[in-house]
């Protein structure tokens, strides 16, 4: 019986070694990358991190797929709080206005893993103009340079939050683009909040406006749960439009600490170049967040 129990904490402790000692590897990292461009070293940052994020998509036409995503940020406080080193996974997908899920179908979790495309760049962070420049590169053959440049601007009018978002963005082989969006926000009935966006993409390469439309509500069920409600209506065009309409119900809930996350989205989607009829799909996944906060 004490051999049960014993080897019942080794096993507790075989994953909790694990990410203690990965969270102690992003903390280094970002120390040893502070001291490069600084010339000082710092104690572990908390706004270093990791994230991993995998699981499968299950489609009423497709059958079963998975996807993998992996993405960073190595915050370097001693330059003044203006630099941080990004990674990006599937960065070549200009934007998110024209998606209908989060990931890619038609692959295996190792498929995807292999066929993720990265992003590595150096953001640097200008409080003055609440804009954030990055520069980086495609981690792709050919390399594939760009420079993007965010602005983000809020207010509170009464109990209403509003964010504005501007971005410019050019890639070496993609092409310019620049993207708008708005958004509003309400908290209601103590655990409820509303909120609707509007965002709207140009892409010179395919000479090509996207629009997007969001309405959702988020429900804080408790600590650790909470539910998101959205119906989303997406159009193409200068003059904008109907390409798809989609609605689906978010569940994420902490499974361990403050660092495992899982997340249930089924979901319903219709598509004009489907004759807008339904197509159903469930997404399952996990979220494993790494680096000194997290531990």
């Amino acid at each position: 019986m004490a051999d049960s129990i014993a080897d019942e904490a080794d096993q507790r402790e075989w994953w909790q070694t694990t990410h203690e000692t990965m969270s102690y590897k992003v903390g280094e990292w970002s120390n040893g990358l502070d001291a490069f461009f600084s010339g000082q070293r710092h104690e572990s940052d908390e706004k270093s991190f990791v994230s991993m994020r995998f699981g499968s998509i299950i489609e009423s036409e497709d059958g079963v797929s998975g996807f993998f995503n992996l993405d960073a940020r190595l915050h370097l406080p001693n330059t003044k709080d203006r630099l941080d080193l990004i990674i990006e996974s599937d960065a070549d997908e200009l934007t998110q206005d024209n998606q209908l899920m989060d990931n890619e179908s038609g692959q295996n979790i190792f498929q995807s893993a292999q066929n993720t495309r990265f992003a590595t760049m150096l953001r640097y962070i200008k409080d003055e103009w609440n804009a954030n420049i990055d520069l980086g590169v495609l981690v792709r053959m050919p390399m594939d340079p760009f420079v993007r440049i965010k602005f983000k601007q809020e207010y509170d009018l009464g109990r209403w939050g509003v964010e504005q978002n501007e971005a410019l963005f050019t890639y070496y082989t993609l092409g310019n683009g620049g993207r708008y969006s708005l958004a509003v926000r309400l908290p209601f009935a103590d655990r409820f909040e509303f909120g609707a966006e509007l965002g709207a993409t140009y892409l010179e390469f395919d000479s090509e406006t996207y629009w997007r439309q969001n309405l959702y509500v988020n429900h804080a069920l408790s600590d650790i749960s909470k539910l998101r409600y959205q119906i989303s209506y997406l159009q193409e065009g200068s003059r904008p439009h109907a390409e798809s309409f989609l609605y689906f119900l978010e569940y994420q809930r902490i499974l361990y600490g403050n660092w495992l996350i899982g997340q249930i989205k089924p979901q319903v989607t219709y598509e004009r170049e489907n004759d807008y009829q339904s197509e159903a799909s469930l997404t399952a996944s996990l979220e494993v967040l790494l680096g000194p906060g997290f531990l």
